[in-house]
């Protein structure tokens, strides 16, 4: 198997003609079939057939969706207004899919297949939108069980205004740099604006502390312990610990600090005990980006977030929802050869893979359920399943008896849930700043800790200005809240009916305290529109780089079957996705 390039070197290298790719640039799709001239005469090709694939139309298939000038279906909850539904995971909690199998199918048997295809891509998350996006010269066919693309990163859009559900930001390229070029050819780099993560404010007992990171008005002891550790990071920025690996060097100093956790690297580093502030600080970044605490992650991926933070952040309109739609958008072209007025071909939302099985070299049988509930199969050479682990033990038929030592492997990543909270403001936000990073009383718990407790984590972490990137003056304003849930039952407290409103009740006196610190009040709050997610992010813990469980998990299966998410290394950041994209690119390529 080909190496994988690592996070650190796709920031830093060229590869500006994979990203523009071979087949012609940023729209390079291919020619759309058309008249042909023969001397004088021109012979007009016959209409394809229109194929019946169920599948939903693709041009409401985007990753935002339009929220009314004034926000409909609204409940208060104590004094606050509220969108009556949760919007993200939007899961019947009878129906949750990929929870057990889904192949009982009528006569024991899939259908057979109708259609065939080379390449079949299973999720349009942002694993899945790049995948297709790099391979869109083989004509894939890309499959979705939303009705939206994107994944954990999909937005909306209000009067205006574009904002995250989900994920936020990435990490600045450098110049000329392979992600660089990959941005260039997508448009994005004419949309972002840049968010130096110094200037962020930080909230202690109810007010911004301007000097927080100097530790000021602290003991000298204190500030000392503030003054290492901003020497350790600008250590590992300099000597920066790459995932995904790069197996043609030596990286048993990454593996030994994958066997430490964070928080037990940072303290041996230290001449000082880390003061209470200070670990709040650490801690609250690791449960805001990791969705899990400095003494659950590996000391590898924690320095792999931290040091990646010096070279500034990527805002997009819409946070990474504004990366999935400029993917989407260029994947537009796959449809050209669709005859007018048929379902989608090659783009197919509303359509739920629930069976994937290796019948024979070259011969991979994916079954479907299309967007009215009827099963469909076709035959694919290969397979890219762009899911998390816990969806695609689901969908690889016999997958525990053919491979058991890997099927039981995957149990080893674990997830955790997250909640989003987007404040639709009738008032514009006067403070210039992108993350408002909230500590409160300066004591954040240990979850190990506290692990029988999970009320000491129902607290907002971030305060995102989700209208960030808004260059004109704007009457109106979004504010983006992220609570993760790092404790085991998280996922259960969001799921039921009563987890609605639970959270809509806990988030006042939240909210209350970020519009004091803005100049704002509850009457200038239009809406509240919360969203869930059961599986937001891999959990990055000790030990899963240094005993090689993830490479040998995102190994291909059967030499058909492609593994491309950011749970192959356990790291959830967008650059993951990217990169297991293009890692896996030339091998699912290999031999068609």
């Amino acid at each position: 198997m080909n190496r994988p390039t690592s996070r650190r070197e796709f920031l830093g290298r060229g590869l500006a003609a994979l990203a523009l790719g071979a087949a012609g640039g940023a729209g390079g799709l291919g020619r759309a079939h058309g008249a042909i001239r023969i001397g004088n005469a021109f012979l007009v090709p016959p209409t394809p057939p229109c194929l019946d694939t169920g599948a939903l139309p693709r041009f409401a298939a985007g990753p935002f969706a339009n929220v009314d000038y004034q926000p409909r279906n609204t409940v208060e909850i104590n004094g606050l207004p509220f969108a009556n539904q949760w919007f993200g995971d939007l899961f019947d909690p009878a129906s949750i899919p990929f929870h057990s199998a889904e192949n009982t199918f009528p006569g024991g048997q899939p259908p057979a297949p109708s259609e065939s295809a080379d390449i079949v891509v299973v999720g349009a998350g942002l694993s899945g939108l790049t995948t297709a996006y790099l391979l869109r010269h083989r004509d894939p066919v890309l499959f979705e069980l939303h009705q939206r693309v994107g994944g954990t990163s999909m937005g909306e859009r209000w009067r205006g205004l574009d904002y995250s559900l989900g994920g936020a930001y990435f990490i600045t390229p450098d110049d000329n740099s392979d992600l660089y070029w990959l941005y260039r050819a997508l448009g994005v780099d004419r949309k972002v604006r840049v968010s130096p993560n110094t200037d962020d404010p930080v909230e202690v007992n109810g007010a911004i502390d301007p000097g927080f990171w100097f530790g000021d008005g602290l003991p000298e002891a204190e500030r000392a312990a503030f003054q290492e550790y901003a020497a350790l990071v600008a250590e590992y920025a300099d000597n920066y610990p790459d995932i995904p690996l790069d197996d043609t060097l030596d990286n048993k100093w990454i593996r030994d600090l994958d066997r430490l956790s964070l928080r037990n690297h940072i303290v041996s580093r230290m001449s000082v005990p880390v003061p209470a502030r200070l670990h709040a600080a650490i801690q609250g970044y690791c449960y805001s980006s990791f969705n899990a605490g400095w003494e659950e992650i590996s000391a590898a991926s924690g320095w792999n977030f931290l040091a990646a933070e010096e070279y500034g952040r990527w805002v997009l309109p819409g946070g990474n929802a504004g990366l999935a739609d400029a993917l989407w958008q260029q994947l537009q072209g796959l449809e050209s050869k669709t005859p007018p007025g048929c379902p989608p071909q090659r783009l197919r939302v509303g359509c739920r893979v629930v069976d994937v099985r290796v019948l024979g070299p070259e011969r991979v049988l994916v079954t479907y359920k299309d967007s009215a509930g009827a099963f469909r199969s076709l035959l694919a050479k290969r397979v890219a399943i762009c899911t998390p682990k816990h969806v695609a033990r689901h969908l690889i038929h016999n997958w525990r008896n053919d491979d058991p030592e890997r099927f039981e492997l995957s149990y080893d990543v674990h997830t955790a849930a997250y909640v989003v909270a987007n404040v639709l403001l009738t008032r514009p936000i006067r403070r210039d700043f992108y993350d408002l990073f909230l500590l409160k009383d300066g004591l954040f718990p240990d979850a190990l800790a506290n692990s029988i407790d999970p009320g000491h984590f129902k607290r907002v972490i971030d305060a995102v200005r989700g209208d960030f990137t808004r260059r004109a003056v704007s009457p109106k304003g979004v504010l983006t809240l992220y609570w993760p849930l790092p404790y085991a039952s998280g996922r259960f407290d969001v799921l039921f009916d009563h987890g609605f409103n639970d959270f809509a009740t806990l988030i006042g006196p939240e909210l209350d305290l970020i519009l004091n610190l803005l100049g704002l009040a509850r009457r200038d709050v239009s809406q509240i529109r919360l969203s869930r997610w059961g599986h937001s992010m891999p959990i990055a813990r000790p030990n899963l780089l240094a005993d090689g469980v993830l490479e040998r998990l995102r190994a291909p299966y059967r030499d058909h079957i492609f593994f491309v998410n950011q749970d192959n290394w356990c790291l959830p950041a967008v650059e993951t996705a990217l990169l297991e994209a293009f890692a896996m690119k030339p091998l699912i390529e290999e031999g068609l």
